[in-house]
């Protein structure tokens, strides 16, 4: 059975096949040239185990530190983030190309050595032997166990790998630059270092760990849904908007509602289309505090905000904290009234409950205009 046979398609083990029936092909040559050295045998193995197992660990490490936890430790003030920082640059190709360099070298040196050492001591017949060993102890030393390590136990090696690898990447400043100058020249594709889905996943991990309670991680979820929901998802149907004429007095206001159960309200013109600005509840009752009983509403409102009814949540968001305005008219396509919508639906989508206060009535003014259409659709 040969060597490629017991080995497979294993990268390593097909590197160091080569370099050995390289060197038994040139046996009469080396046999020509002396004895082996059991003690130089014993170097190229350490060499080529030892500096394999370095590369590796320094691998993982390098791929597992993240670039949140390298923002965290460098907003600390902690130097070991700022030294990540630096090496996590242009996607850590200078730290990459350093350690993939040092390892084939390895890799090379130490395939050529025990080959020959193996070939003067043992003879021809133990290269054999010597491939598959030498192949298994690769994998096993200087692949699978320090990337495991690594991978596990980042956070514990970030600080010495990160001081050991910046030595690393200065020693192959030769190698590195123009890699890195190839990189530049060479077209960029589109790098999302974190996703929205990723953000998701995350929270329900956080969430599954301890780390978030169940309210914290539905949170993160609505506020990543926010530009999918529309305002006409949230808002108040107008069939059940409280609104006031604009030629009413304060008198009759607060006549025909005694208590004045929301914050603000819209000033009707000629219609229900015919918004004409917002009056405040503060306002009406400071002018009826004041024995201003006579004025109107059209003296007391001021302008109102407009939202579409197909822009979205987090689109409203943004309008009310420019405007700095509590309360929006959400009109169609045409101009037409279709509703109200408040920070307060905002907030409500974003924590995913209803906000009920001692003076509402009815929880859910949008399954009570359902209510109200059905009934009106029965009479």
């Amino acid at each position: 059975m040969s060597i490629r046979y017991v080995l497979g398609m294993s990268r390593t083990g097909a590197f160091h096949i080569m370099v050995l029936e390289a060197l038994a092909a040139a046996g009469p040559a080396i046999n020509a040239t002396g004895s082996g050295d059991v003690r130089l045998l014993t170097f190229y193995i350490v060499i080529a185990l030892g500096v394999s197992f370095l590369c590796s660990i320094l691998e993982a490490v390098v791929l597992s530190v993240t670039q949140t936890w390298v923002a965290v430790q460098k907003n600390n003030g902690n130097k070991t983030g700022e030294l990540w920082a630096a090496l996590k640059q242009d996607d850590a190709v200078g730290p990459l190309t350093a350690i993939l360099t040092l390892n084939t070298i390895s890799h090379t040196m130490g395939a050529a050595g025990v080959g020959s050492q193996v070939q003067l001591i043992y003879g021809d017949g133990a290269l054999t032997l010597a491939s598959v060993l030498l192949t298994l102890a690769m994998l096993l030393l200087s692949e699978i166990v320090p990337k495991t390590i690594g991978a596990a136990y980042w956070k514990q090696l970030a600080r010495p790998c990160g001081s050991l690898l910046r030595v690393v990447v200065w020693s192959m400043t030769v190698l590195i630059v123009p890699i890195q100058i190839l990189k530049r020249v060479l077209p960029k594709g589109e790098l999302n270092l974190v996703s929205r889905d990723d953000v998701a996943a995350l929270a329900d991990l956080g969430e599954e760990r301890g780390v978030l309670n169940q309210d914290e991680e539905a949170i993160i979820h609505n506020l990543l849904r926010l530009r999918d929901i529309l305002v006409q998802d949230v808002m108040t149907p107008r069939t059940v908007m409280q609104t006031v004429d604009a030629d009413s007095t304060v008198l009759e206001v607060t006549e025909s509602m005694p208590v004045l159960r929301f914050s603000r309200m819209p000033v009707l013109g000629a219609g229900s289309d015919d918004v004409l600005g917002l009056v405040l509840r503060s306002r009406i009752l400071r002018a009826s505090s004041n024995d201003e009983h006579g004025a109107t509403m059209d003296d007391l409102m001021q302008p109102i905000t407009r939202i579409r009814m197909e822009q979205s949540v987090e689109e409203a968001l943004d309008i009310f904290l420019e405007s700095k305005q509590h309360f929006a008219l959400v009109t169609n396509e045409f101009g037409g009234t279709e509703g109200a919508v408040t920070l307060e639906d905002v907030f409500e989508t974003l924590i995913g409950e209803e906000i009920v206060d001692e003076l509402d009535e009815v929880e859910d003014m949008r399954e009570y205009a359902r209510e109200q259409a059905a009934l009106s659709s029965e009479e």
